[in-house]
C-alpha cells in the first residue's frame, strides 16, 4: 500500500483548471484502479492519494498526471505496510499496540 502526496508549486486557480484533467486521465492512478481514497490537503498546499498496487504502475500513472506533467505539482510515493485498521478493535486477540510492534 502507498501514500502518495502531492506537493502544488502553482496558484490554486490554475490546479482548479487542471482537476478535472487529474481525475479523468486514462493513464491515471484513479482510472487504472490503483487509488483507494484521495483528497486535498488543508489548507490545500497539495493532495493525498491512498493507493494499491505495483510501485512501478504507480510511477507511471503519476507521471502522466496533469499537475505533474505541466509542472504544477510534485509527488513523492511512501510505501508503507497497513498493521491496523479500524475494523480491528478490542477482542480480536490482540491490540494495535501489539501488532505495531511485530511489524513496524
Amino acid at each position: 500500500m502507498f501514500v502518495i502526496v502531492f506537493t502544488y508549486h502553482a496558484p490554486l486557480e490554475t490546479i482548479d483548471k487542471l482537476r478535472d484533467a487529474h481525475y479523468a486521465n486514462p493513464h491515471g492512478v484513479f482510472a487504472q484502479g490503483l487509488a483507494r481514497l484521495a483528497g486535498p490537503l488543508e489548507p490545500r498546499t497539495g493532495g493525498v492519494v491512498i493507493a494499491e498496487g505495483e510501485r512501478s504502475a504507480l510511477e507511471a500513472a503519476l507521471a502522466s498526471d496533469p499537475f505533474v506533467t505541466n509542472g504544477v505539482a510534485t509527488v513523492e510515493i511512501h510505501q508503507f505496510r497497513p498493521v491496523w485498521s479500524a475494523g480491528q478493535g478490542p477482542g480480536n486477540g490482540s491490540s494495535p499496540a501489539d501488532r505495531m510492534n511485530n511489524h513496524c
